[in-house]
This record gives structure tokens, sequence and C-alpha cells, in this order.
């Protein structure tokens, strides 16, 4: 598998209010959208990062920490080599420009072996 970028990054926090603010007055991004627990801003290259507050039950399982999806060459391959026995993750699917991208979600993949 080969990364090429990140292309979506996302966070939840019970601190929604303060995150959005340090997003937008230390890393300077500009909320592209938002909504109630929620604000996305758009980054260069297509990127995008989201922010999920306490009241947002569509993604409770974000509970370790942030969740990154990369945009890798070949998805199908990608897809096929995280699904190994030998790795605990779960493996998501997105497509944006014509790239294909590949979420890994919940918690940092760990060889088991």
């Amino acid at each position: 598998m080969r990364v090429k970028r990140i292309g979506w990054a996302g966070t939840r926090t019970s601190e929604y209010s303060a995150m959005v603010a340090f997003l937008q007055a230390v890393l300077g991004l500009i909320t592209s959208q938002e909504g109630s627990d929620f604000a996305a801003s758009n980054c260069r290259r297509g990127a995008r990062f989201e922010v999920f507050g306490p009241r947002d039950q569509d993604h409770a399982h974000f509970s370790t920490g942030p969740v990154v999806g990369f945009v890798v060459e070949d998805l199908t391959a990608a897809v096929r080599s995280w699904r190994q026995p030998a790795w605990s993750c779960s493996v998501g699917r997105w497509t944006s420009a014509g790239e294909g991208g590949a979420t890994f979600a919940r918690r940092t993949a760990t060889s088991t072996s």
C-alpha cells in the first residue's frame, strides 16, 4: 500500500466550542460547514478536518483519539492488506475527486502477531 496524502481527519471532543476556537485561532482553519455539535474545515489539497461534539451520536466510536483517512494509490489493495488477520482495525471506504481513500477508524492498527 502506498499512501499519497492525508485526505480526512476528525475528532470527537467534549470541549466542542473550545476545539473549534483553537482550530480557527491557532491553526488558522476556516470553518466551511457547521451544525449542531459538528464543524468542518477544508484544508489544502482537498483534505478536510471535522470536529464532533458530545451530542453527536454518529461518531461515538471516535473514543480513543483522532481518526485519519488516507488517500492511497490503490484502494482495493489497501483495504485487502488492512483486513489481514494479523491486524486489528476497522476499515471504511470513500472516494473523492477521482482518488481513492481508506479510513482506518476506532484505534491505531496494532499487530497481533
